[in-house]
């Protein structure tokens, strides 16, 4: 048997890196009123968790959650699942280490050490521990994205032209050490590549992920698709080379990580090239989800939503 848990929560929890940490109160209203979005894609003999029931399970069951945090398992452990069935302090440590940022840094750079895409690699990022080096990051540019270490979907993000910029960045690095400075891109699309870490050396490519996004980087929608109606959209603008060499490229670099379960890696489709890595989601993603639900012969337009106070996840289908 499996259990399947929904906990939106994951990368704000990997952040905090504590067992106690408590999401702000939207957070924990989205995972109380979406706990059963696994229901799209679990099977029928499986369990998806409310979050509040007692979970009595056997050696041979597995758990599988949006994503792991040291939160996650001190509430598992008070609902009563053994240790054995959770990752252990050091696993979680070299989750949490693989979840920053600097991991998605440094692998941009070897796309252009590599030559992966050639003069079509578009894209600068830097770490950044001072507010020193931030500020010297942001005058090579015209205007850069600010991000904390660990972060996603809009959150722990702002623009080089906001007001009290060098305040964000200094309490940004106080709470969570360092941050990225990024050149702001010339976005026409986001798009992303999901993966499955099996371990053994063994990272397989699962499928494209459209999705959509706000002014500020906050995740709005995926076009759930099959995956060649999804790639014909991209060839408009890229070469079919391009794809698979993007594609094999994440392949042989995640077959070595330490790590075995779902891998999203978010991409830019831009003016003048492509972004093959700005942001790595050692999780389970909507790119996933979006996948899962057009294999079940689904068409359409997968949005999340707040909406009169509530949060609500549909698959509205295109007309």
């Amino acid at each position: 048997m499996t259990v399947h848990i929904f906990n939106p929560d994951n990368d704000m929890a990997l952040a905090d890196g504590t067992a106690g940490y408590t999401p702000p109160a939207t957070i924990r209203q989205m995972r109380s009123e979406l706990w059963w979005l696994p229901n799209w894609w679990a099977h029928d003999d499986d369990i998806v968790w409310n979050g509040k029931d007692q979970l009595s399970l056997g050696e041979s069951d597995e758990i599988r959650p949006w994503g792991w945090s040291p939160a996650l398992i001190h509430r598992l452990k008070m609902a009563g699942v053994a240790e054995g069935l959770l990752p252990t302090d050091d696993e979680m440590e070299r989750l949490r280490q693989l979840s920053h940022r600097q991991t998605a840094v440094e692998a941009l750079r070897k796309q252009r050490d590599d030559r992966l895409l050639g003069e079509s690699l578009v894209g600068d990022s830097h770490l950044c521990h001072t507010w020193e080096e931030a500020a010297h990051a942001m005058e090579q540019y015209p205007e850069c994205v600010l991000k904390t270490p660990w972060s996603s979907s809009g959150k722990g993000v702002a623009f080089s032209s906001a007001n009290r910029i060098k305040e964000w960045c200094r309490n940004g690095i106080r709470r969570q050490g360092s941050i990225v400075v990024e050149r702001k891109l010339d976005k026409l699309a986001d798009f992303a590549m999901e993966f499955q870490c099996k371990g053994g050396g063994v990272a397989e490519y699962t499928g494209l992920s459209l999705f959509f996004t706000g002014s500020d980087g906050s995740y709005s929608g995926n076009w759930v698709a099959p995956e060649n109606q999804k790639v014909q959209w991209l060839l408009q603008y890229v070469r079919p080379q391009h794809l698979i060499d993007i594609r094999h490229w994440w392949e042989e670099y995640l077959s070595h990580a330490d790590y075995v379960g779902p891998v999203g890696v978010d991409m830019m489709l831009c003016r003048d090239g492509i972004c093959p890595c700005v942001e790595i989601n050692w999780r389970m993603t909507m790119g996933m989800v979006a996948n899962l639900v057009a294999a079940q012969g689904r068409y359409g337009k997968l949005i999340v939503e707040y909406i009169y106070g509530h949060y609500s996840a549909e698959v509205e289908a295109f007309g």
